[in-house]
């Protein structure tokens, strides 16, 4: 076996659970797992939501570390799902280096979901939670065009930008003004409605969540630094939303 790769394979598989939105203490442990099930003597991991370290020992005494920084990715539950499968059937087979990358590579090249779904999604989401907060017709179509605008916005700044406060701050001072431009000219009615409608779209619920949960693990520096994200993408909603409604008060 060699080692070094197979330690390396099994930081690419927790690299991957971590960004499609696993749970700190379930990549440790499929990682403590996994350096078990090949053999290794000592293993220690550390997991936080931007950093991968594992120090294990090898059946033939020598020391291995690798450490791996992780840049924020799109959480994708149907990847994470099959990162979960490859994890326990390595468990189970501990297949080479070689085998264990082409596994990976297989998971991680699943067809993604069709730009159409993501569009229908964010409609049916900002529609609705619109719909909710009493947007009446006029407001709810407001809603699905802001709902539009929202969705290309996030898809073409997730490739620039991935600072949560800057990047939610962008797509709200757009929609933002946007929502009441139109108000303005006739073509909706309550724009406080559509504001809180559509913002639904950009609040890190999950991050959040998953803060509270590592808290409550006792991973304390990973749960600080997802509740930190969530509450930096919060602030830029809040900037964003805020700018527009200042900068046109004396127009609109």
């Amino acid at each position: 076996m060699d080692y070094q790769k197979i330690l390396k394979g099994i930081l690419d598989i927790g690299e991957a659970m971590t960004n499609s939105g696993a749970e700190i203490h379930r990549v440790e442990d499929s990682m403590y797992r996994l350096c078990r099930s090949y053999g290794f003597n000592k293993v220690n991991c550390w997991v936080i939501a931007s950093n991968i370290q594992a120090t294990v020992e090898t059946p033939d005494g020598e020391i291995i570390t690798q450490i791996r920084h992780i840049v924020p990715g799109e959480m994708n539950f149907d990847r994470l799902d099959y990162l979960n499968n490859l994890s326990r059937k390595a468990c189970r087979e501990t297949p080479d280096a070689p085998e264990l990358r082409t596994r990976l590579e297989e998971v991680l090249n699943r067809p993604k979901q069709p730009r159409l779904m993501h569009y229908i999604a964010g409609i049916m989401g900002g529609a609705g939670f619109a719909v909710f907060f009493n947007c009446d017709l006029m407001d709810s179509i407001v809603a699905v065009l802001a709902s539009i605008i929202i969705v290309f916005l996030g898809e073409v700044l997730e490739r620039r930008e991935r600072n949560p406060l800057v990047f939610n701050a962008i797509i709200s001072f757009i929609v933002e003004a946007f929502i009441l431009c139109c108000v303005h000219f006739g073509f909706g009615h309550h724009s406080g409605n559509i504001t809180v409608g559509v913002v639904m779209l950009l609040i890190s619920g999950i991050g959040f969540t998953n803060g509270i949960r590592d808290l409550i693990h006792t991973d304390t520096l990973s749960g600080i630094i997802n509740i930190c994200r969530s509450v930096l993408g919060a602030s830029g909603i809040a900037i964003g939303i805020a700018l527009p409604i200042l900068l046109m008060k004396g127009v609109m």
